[in-house]
């Protein structure tokens, strides 16, 4: 009985898995002169044959054959940190929403904290970019503005996202950071219905430019922080002839706790152009902590 639903097994998988087919009793091997034909008996037992074709089918179904990119079919693309992103202008309503509301309130809670105290001398807050989509309330229309209101050091400034629906102010969170320069909006990472944000910020110390992005959610009056990672870096500041830089593309498999994933790329003559290569095993990556301290603005 056994034998037979081996047997069955092996007929429907076809000939490739049989070793009883490729070895069969009457298989026929022709001479290298192309004349002579001889007939050859297979003498292995019918059983273990059957036995070490199944053994072998299920070999190559547990080590199938995978495409290059076969890592990146379940996953979804987020960012590519060889591209420059250009900013999103805002509309004329956002603007007067920025210069009525926005920089008001973030003025009244900066200075009360007295953080405007170290603000450069001169620095007007600016509106950096913009992004769509549903931020704070499943399939919502929403718009989320970073903006930068001063800078406070080098590669230091309060920041800020001010979240619109229907040209109005629905959330406001400010921050102090680095110099963030653009947002954008990500697919649903957990199963909400909401947005991730995505804010990516660089800057360039000793030669070496380097950029990075932090991953979060706003969902009522708290921020889910899923963490930070380097995107790209380059030393052409340092030496334009033996210029060399690195970047990743970024991808998330969306779930209940969603799992990020980076492919890698070198340019070693990225200061004249060059050319992007892959470089080592794309594979799964843990986000560093985002230490980041975001204030609700009421």
């Amino acid at each position: 009985m056994a034998d037979s639903v081996l047997l069955d097994i092996l007929d429907q998988a076809g000939c490739m898995f049989d070793l009883r087919c490729i070895l069969g009793q009457d298989s026929e091997v022709m001479h290298g002169d192309g004349k002579a034909v001889t007939t050859l008996k297979a003498k292995i037992p019918a059983k273990i044959l059957t036995v070490i074709s199944l053994l072998l089918f299920i070999l190559l179904l547990s080590h199938p054959a995978v495409p290059e990119n076969a890592f990146t079919q379940s996953l979804k693309l987020i960012y590519d940190g060889r591209l420059s992103l250009a900013p999103t202008k805002l509309f004329p309503s956002e603007e007067a929403l920025m210069k009525e509301k926005i920089l008001p309130a973030a003025r009244n809670l900066w200075h009360e904290q007295e953080s405007d105290l170290v603000c450069a001398p001169g620095f007007e807050a600016t509106a950096l970019d913009s992004a769509r989509g549903s931020f704070t309330r499943p399939k919502s229309d929403q718009r989320a503005i970073l903006y930068r209101y001063c800078e406070t050091g080098h590669n230091m400034a309060l920041n800020g996202i001010a979240i619109i629906e229907n040209a109005q102010v629905v959330t406001h969170i400010v921050y102090e950071g680095g110099w963030d320069n653009s947002i954008g909006a990500m697919p649903d990472l957990n199963g909400n219905g909401l947005s991730g944000i995505l804010v990516a910020s660089g800057g360039t110390n000793q030669g070496v430019t380097w950029k990075s992005i932090s991953i979060i959610e706003i969902s009522g009056n708290r921020v889910t922080k899923f963490g930070q990672t380097e995107t790209y870096s380059d030393n052409c500041g340092v030496g334009e002839k033996n210029g060399k830089a690195e970047a990743c593309r970024l991808f998330v498999k969306v779930g209940k706790t969603p799992v990020f994933y980076r492919e890698a790329f070198v340019n070693k003559g990225v200061c004249d152009g060059g050319t992007w290569t892959k470089s080592g095993t794309p594979g799964q990556i843990s986000l560093k902590e985002d230490e980041t301290e975001y204030q609700f603005i009421k």
